[in-house]
């Protein structure tokens, strides 16, 4: 079944899988006004060649994800353009612990010194804010966030193991149809058009998009990368490049050459990922994994940015940024705040 139902209807449809702790997933592309409900069979695992016409939900060590079944599908068309509000109505700053700031500038400092020491380019620096927001305004969070991300991929994932997870991702993994294969390479990260891109955010764009070029060329007959330009995501601007290809290879083929990116990882990544893990304190979970839907002969997958999983009255916020030789540890905090802003904006 895939029909088009009213928003009530589509809405409290939600609310019955919830009630009867049935796993879903809602979704909306960016710049479309047409909002996807999947349900089905949910698996628990890693992903299989054999995964046509399923929903795919990873994390970010892409172990163990769910896969949905498209046994029921539903749709509606949805307007959120009444909600502008970008900025919360508090602030991160007020929120995090002045002792939690003490210590991220300092596993910052000694980060960018193994950076400046070692083969290390650019490593990726997350950090978890937790804060008190009911379970039950699920449906009022999601619709804030569409609200206020037009141009993003905006989705509602829920298992009764997991909770909710919601999200608004500028960044897309890949879109595959047939043999023509698009990505792009995001980094760096700005706050307002004023402001010009520094040599840190060039350089740090530069990294990802070389190496999705050199991992990705192999698999294609062709491979273009387009001019890099700035792109707006919430009230973050990012250095964004495309990449179109073509490529007879699988999907998993194409997401073991890209993912994880330099983008949400560093570069290389046989130091970076080992770093992530000693100093990162907490596990970061579907943040930055990747999650997506296969098809027939059309496969796309977003990154899982601008990302929070609520979960027993708690909202965990994830947000992280890029770090270089060049980088200063309190504005990658002050980037950290701002980032975090994207899914305080529809919490309050």
């Amino acid at each position: 079944m895939n029909s088009e139902v009213s928003n009530k209807k589509f809405f409290d449809t939600i609310g019955v899988y919830v009630d009867n702790k049935i796993p879903f997933v809602v979704y909306r592309m960016p710049r479309s006004k047409v909002l996807c409900f999947k349900t089905g069979h949910t698996s628990f695992g890693t992903l299989k060649d054999e995964i046509s016409n399923r929903f795919f939900f990873m994390p970010f060590n892409n172990s163990f994800g769910y896969t949905i079944s498209e046994d029921l599908t539903f749709q509606t068309l949805y307007s959120a353009d009444h909600l502008k509000r970008n900025s919360p109505i508090i602030s991160s700053e007020n929120i995090i612990p002045q002792t939690e700031k003490t210590k991220y500038l300092k596993t910052v400092k000694l980060l960018v010194e193994k950076i400046k020491s070692t083969e290390l380019s650019k490593i990726v620096f997350s950090k978890k804010i937790s804060i008190n927001f009911s379970s039950s305004k699920h449906i009022e969070l999601y619709k804030n966030i569409l609200g206020l991300y037009a141009n993003a991929f905006c989705y509602l994932f829920y298992h009764p193991s997991e909770g909710f997870w919601s999200g608004a991702s500028p960044e897309l993994l890949f879109k595959k149809e047939k043999k023509e294969l698009i990505t792009m390479a995001l980094a760096g990260t700005k706050f307002s058009s004023q402001e010009g891109w520094t040599k840190k955010e060039i350089e740090e764009q530069q990294i990802v998009k070389n190496e999705i070029y050199n991992n990705l060329m192999p698999l294609c007959s062709k491979l273009s990368a387009g001019e890099t330009i700035t792109s707006q995501a919430g009230n973050l601007q990012h250095l964004e490049t495309l990449f179109k290809g073509t490529s007879n290879a699988s999907i998993l083929e194409i997401i073991d050459a890209l993912f994880p990116t330099s983008a949400i990882a560093g570069f290389p990544k046989k130091i970076a990922l080992p770093l992530i893990s000693e100093y990162e304190k907490h596990d970061r979970s579907f943040y930055s994994g990747f999650l997506g839907s296969i098809e027939n002969n059309l496969a796309y997958s977003f990154v899982n940015l601008r990302c929070l999983n609520l979960k027993s009255n708690q909202a965990h916020i994830y947000v992280g940024s890029g770090l270089t030789k060049d980088s200063v540890p309190l504005s990658e905090w002050n980037e950290i705040l701002k980032k975090s802003e994207t899914m305080l904006s529809a919490l309050y």
